[in-house]
């Protein structure tokens, strides 16, 4: 029988995978483009930006006991511009759409350490980092397991949706193909 990390890591891989590929055949306008000029929609660019950062700030903070993550040891905030520790939870909508990452390939290191580090934690299935109760702000204490599963991989794979949607209004066209 599969065990919960088990499943959580498998999604994991294919929420990584399919977001890697957002990222391909697309053009930096569309990355940022408004999709259907929607005031209330966010771009691309800042659906992927956000939720790496989430996944990032979970799995290296909350996790592994304040560890500093990726964006900030690797010094990713003040290359690519952007605020060291914004990760767009509670921006406004405009604040949103402003977000411009101007270095992708940058941006792709940024991803793939980040999932590194993901793959890395699951793969030590360590019961001591695991089953134990975390605090994720806002949503408060959880279990790691939970804050795995609901925080990164159903959070992940909801702007991942919302993503494929906003790629077909910018012109871009879905990733995955059902």
């Amino acid at each position: 029988m599969i065990t919960a990390a088990e499943l959580v890591q498998v999604g994991l891989k294919q929420l990584h995978t399919s977001m890697d590929k957002q990222l391909d055949g697309i053009t930096p306008e569309q990355l940022h483009a408004v999709p259907g000029n929607n005031p209330k929609a966010n771009t691309i660019m800042w659906g992927i930006w956000h939720y790496v950062r989430t996944e990032d700030n979970v799995v290296r903070y909350i996790l592994q006991n304040k560890k500093v993550p990726q964006w900030i040891e690797g010094g990713y905030a003040e290359k690519l511009g952007l605020p060291p520790n914004a990760q767009g939870t509670g921006m406004s909508t405009a604040e949103a759409q402003a977000l411009r990452i101007k270095d992708i390939p940058l941006f792709k290191e940024y991803m793939q350490k980040v999932w590194a580090d993901t793959d890395a934690l699951l793969a030590k299935n360590d019961p001591a980092l695991l089953d134990r109760n975390v605090t994720i702000r806002p949503l408060g204490e959880m279990h790691a397991m939970r804050a795995l599963g609901q925080v990164c991989l159903t959070h992940g794979m909801t702007h991942f949706g919302e993503i494929e949607l906003a790629r077909t209004l910018v012109g871009a066209g879905a990733v995955n193909t059902v």
